[in-house]
């Protein structure tokens, strides 16, 4: 499955979390997104998170321990696998390379498929 559609089916989920998970989740993924765009190299983001320590970050935004906040993170993780699982498995890629490729100039060999996204 791609990452494109592991990333929306995740951001599906985060949204129907209650209101202070989904606004810890959120801050603390921002800050790793932004300094995975930073780090040029695997090493280099490791040494940022350690460095920068996100998860203390948002343990005092949100006035959370770091043991609350962590905790917190693996049970809105936990609650995301758990979901995401079954919807991985029932999205369906549907070819519909022969509808377009009559009304498109699609490339030799290219595909188009139809996805629609599991409630």
């Amino acid at each position: 499955m791609s990452d494109y559609l592991l990333n929306l089916l995740t951001r599906r989920i985060v949204s129907t979390l209650p209101k202070k998970q989904k606004d810890i989740y959120t801050y603390v993924v921002k800050i790793e997104d932004e300094i995975a765009e930073e780090a040029a190299t695997k090493t280099e983001f490791m040494n940022r998170l350690q460095h920068d320590n996100p998860h203390e970050l948002a343990a005092e935004h949100f006035g959370l321990t770091l043991f609350e906040l962590l905790q917190m993170m693996k049970e809105i993780e936990e609650e995301v696998a758990r979901q995401l699982i079954p919807m991985m498995e029932a999205v369906e890629w549907i070819d519909c390379t022969d509808l377009v490729g009559a009304k498109s100039e699609l490339k030799e060999n290219q595909k188009v498929f139809f996805v629609p996204l599991p409630q």
